[in-house]
C-alpha cells in the first residue's frame, strides 16, 4: 500500500492488561551473534503518535534474550534495539518464537521460526528484493545500451526482460496470497498489487483482514482505502463531484452527463502531469468535436500557480476546478487519489470505463466510445 512501509511507524490498538490465561502467553526466545554494545531489547506497541514499550529483556554476554509476556489478540509489534534498529513481528497468542541475527542488525536477514504471520511476511520481503535487486540491475543494463548506439535496439529486450520480472513477482505473490489470504503480513505487501488492474485480489485482502482484524487501525485504513475503491471501480457510477471553477463559480461534473469526460488529477507543481498534459491536448482537440470533454481538478494551492498553468499548458477546456486544499482536497479524497498524474474515463452514462489511459491507449478507447 502505497501509504505504509516497514520503516514507517504503524498505529494499532492493544488491550495489554487482565490476561493471565496460558493461552494468551507469548514466548520469544532469541540470540543475537553480535551484541555489540547493546545490552536490552524492547518489544513495543504502536500508536497513532508513536512506539511505546510493551516489554523489554536484557540481552546476556552471549547475546542470548527472552520474552515472556500476555497479550490478548493477534497483532503487529515492534522488536527494537534502539530506534534506527528494529523489525516488525506479527503475533498471535500462543507464538512461541525463537529469533536469530547473525549480527547485532535486526533485519531480513535474520532467522525467525514460531510465528505463521510473521514467518510469511519475510519469507516474501527476501521474495521481493531478489526481484528488486533483479530491477536494479535490468535498469542499469537498460542505461548502458541505450548510452551505446551500437548496442541501443538491445533496449527493448532489456524492457521485456524487465516485464517478465514484474509479472513473474506478481504471479509469487499472488500464490502467497492463496495460502495466507488472511494474514496481517498483506498489510505490508498489498501496494505491491495494483489497486485498479489487480481489484479482485485487493478486495478480498480486504474483506478478509477486515473481518479478522476491525480493531487494528491499519486494516481500518486499508478498509477505507478500498471503499473508495469499490465506489470508483470500473463499472461504477462516477461520484459527484462540485467545486469552484477558475471564475469562482461552483462546476459540477455530472453538468457533462451525455459526453464521454475524461476526469483529470493534477497541479501546476506536478512535473508528470505537466508533461502529461500535452497528451490531453491532442485528445481533446482530436475528439471534443465528437462528444469528448475534460474536466480537470487540480491540487493546487495556489491560485495563479494554477491559473498560469492552464494557460501555459494550453488547457483550453472551460471544465477547470479546485478547493486549493492541496492533498486534501474533496475531489481527490472522492476518487481516492493519492498521487497525480491520475484520469478516470466517464462514458456518456456517467459510469467509469477505464482509469489511468493516457497517450494512444486513451486515444484508442475514445475512439471505442465515440463511434
Amino acid at each position: 500500500m502505497r501509504y505504509l512501509r516497514l520503516a514507517f511507524c504503524i498505529s494499532i490498538l492493544l488491550p495489554i492488561i487482565g490476561f493471565s490465561q496460558k493461552e494468551n502467553q507469548i514466548l520469544i526466545k532469541g540470540k543475537l551473534g553480535s551484541k555489540g554494545s547493546y545490552s536490552q531489547i524492547y518489544l513495543d506497541t504502536l500508536t497513532q503518535t508513536g512506539s511505546q514499550q510493551f516489554n523489554s529483556a536484557a540481552i546476556d554476554s552471549t547475546g542470548k534474550f527472552v520474552f515472556k509476556t500476555q497479550i490478548g489478540r493477534t497483532n503487529i509489534f515492534k522488536l527494537r534495539l534502539d530506534e534506527t534498529n528494529y523489525l516488525m513481528l506479527i503475533l498471535a497468542p500462543g507464538d512461541n518464537l525463537i529469533f536469530f541475527s547473525p549480527t547485532s542488525k535486526l533485519g531480513v536477514d535474520a532467522n525467525i521460526k514460531g510465528s505463521d504471520q510473521t514467518e510469511m511476511l519475510y519469507r516474501n520481503i527476501n521474495m521481493l528484493h531478489y526481484f528488486d535487486g533483479k530491477r536494479d540491475s535490468l535498469n542499469k543494463k537498460y542505461n548502458e545500451v541505450m548510452g551505446d548506439q551500437a548496442n541501443a535496439s538491445l533496449g527493448p529486450l532489456v524492457i521485456s526482460e524487465y516485464m517478465k520480472n514484474d509479472s513473474i513477482q506478481k504471479v509469487m505473490l499472488k500464490a502467497e496470497f492463496e495460502k495466507m489470504p488472511e494474514s496481517l503480513a498483506w498489510i505490508f505487501l498489498e501496494d505491491k498489487f495494483d489497486m485498479t488492474t489487480d481489484f479482485p485480489i485487493i478486495d478480498q485482502m480486504e474483506k478478509g483482514l477486515y473481518k479478522k482484524y476491525s480493531y487494528i487501525s491499519f486494516v481500518q485504513q486499508f478498509h477505507q482505502q478500498v471503499e473508495t475503491e469499490r465506489k470508483t471501480a470500473i463499472g461504477s457510477m462516477a461520484p459527484e463531484i462540485t467545486l469552484n471553477d477558475t471564475d469562482g463559480n461552483p462546476r459540477s461534473l455530472s453538468s457533462l452527463r451525455g459526453k464521454v469526460v475524461l476526469l483529470d488529477f493534477w497541479a501546476s507543481w506536478c512535473g508528470p502531469c505537466r508533461k502529461e498534459n500535452p497528451n490531453v491536448v491532442k485528445a481533446y482537440v482530436k475528439f471534443h468535436s465528437k462528444g469528448f470533454e475534460v474536466f480537470s481538478v487540480s491540487l493546487d494551492k495556489d491560485r495563479e500557480s494554477w491559473l498560469k498553468a492552464i494557460a501555459a499548458d494550453n488547457l483550453s477546456w472551460p471544465n477547470h476546478v479546485s478547493d486549493l486544499k492541496y492533498w486534501k482536497s474533496a475531489g481527490a479524497a472522492a476518487y481516492g487519489v493519492t498521487s497525480i498524474p491520475n484520469a478516470f474515463l466517464i462514458d456518456k452514462e456517467g459510469r467509469i470505463v477505464a482509469k489511468k489511459l493516457r497517450g494512444d491507449a486513451l486515444d484508442q478507447k475514445l475512439e471505442e466510445l465515440l463511434k
